[in-house]
């Protein structure tokens, strides 16, 4: 989910071989079409029913698959000349600030199971609250507006130090020179992703001691016991690609690291796109 640190500077032939670049287009386009064909099930099949922070998890991977694939829309990829400077800069300053998207409309999702599962256990309000829908517009807004705000400094970055901007990483994107800036996001991401298994390990040990109390209320239906799962199984992947970004952030394997960038999107995909209802949906004539 981290960008790799760019040695790249300058212009280079691409190389003879375009395994790395076509395995890497073909993870993140299958990853992006199915979160899109989930995305657009939830939201127009009448026996689906999401929470808004499911359905802003699936837009927000979108964006994180377009980010990485821009060259290939520009047809720029694997072009003889190097991609023109504003493309360059654009995809750069996007993919050092997708994974703070993720991470950070992930961590939402968790919250919101956390508070789905407290008021289960509490009595039923008869009406939302000023405090529920400050919390609930916290969760909705909160990771764009870090998003961007590594998009801002990145574009600031490159803009100061244009002479950074290169495509590099095996010429699957454009990065900036000197990795520092991945360093940030990976840093950042890091913190956020590991609080949020934190909150995953309290969930579960609630769970654990309340499960009978919580299995006879009045109120089961509120409690998504499958997404909880789903949820902890996808926070321990993310966990998992931490430790494997921050090796390949050292440069000990330029083609594993772009790999494991370009799975994070299928894995969501397949974690989150293969719930019963939605299945049931797309294998209509099973009916």
């Amino acid at each position: 989910m981290f960008v790799q640190r760019d040695d790249v500077t300058g212009f280079q032939q691409p190389p003879q071989d375009l395994t790395e670049v076509r395995v890497f287009l073909a993870f993140q386009i299958t990853g992006g079409i199915g979160l899109l064909a989930v995305l657009l099930t939830a939201l127009f099949a009448p026996k689906v029913y999401r929470h808004f922070t499911w359905l802003n998890f699936c837009i927000t991977w979108l964006i994180y698959c377009i980010s990485y694939i821009l060259l290939a829309f520009t047809g720029q990829q694997t072009s003889p000349k190097p991609p023109s400077y504003p493309i360059c800069l654009t995809q750069a300053s996007l993919i050092y600030a997708a994974p703070v998207l993720v991470a950070m409309s992930t961590f939402a999702l968790v919250l919101q199971l956390w508070f789905t599962l407290s008021s289960a256990m509490q009595p039923p309000k008869m009406q939302k609250t000023q405090r529920d829908c400050f919390r609930n517009t916290i969760l909705l807004v909160g990771p764009y507006v870090a998003w961007l705000g590594f998009v801002i400094a990145i574009l600031v970055i490159g803009t100061l130090h244009p002479n950074t901007v290169s495509r590099a990483g095996h010429f699957v994107y454009c990065t900036i020179d000197g990795g520092k800036a991945g360093n940030v996001t990976a840093i950042f991401v890091a913190v956020v992703l590991l609080v949020m298994v934190g909150l995953d390990i309290y969930i579960a040990t609630v769970l654990y001691r309340n499960w009978r109390a919580l299995r006879g209320s009045d109120r089961p239906g509120q409690l998504p016991f499958s997404l909880i799962l789903r949820v902890s199984i996808f926070s321990f992947v993310c966990v998992v690609g931490i430790g494997c970004a921050f090796v390949f952030l050292s440069n000990v394997s330029y083609f594993a690291g772009n790999i494991i960038i370009a799975l994070m999107p299928l894995i969501a995909f397949l974690v989150f796109g293969t719930q019963k209802d939605i299945l049931d949906v797309w294998l209509f004539w099973r009916r």
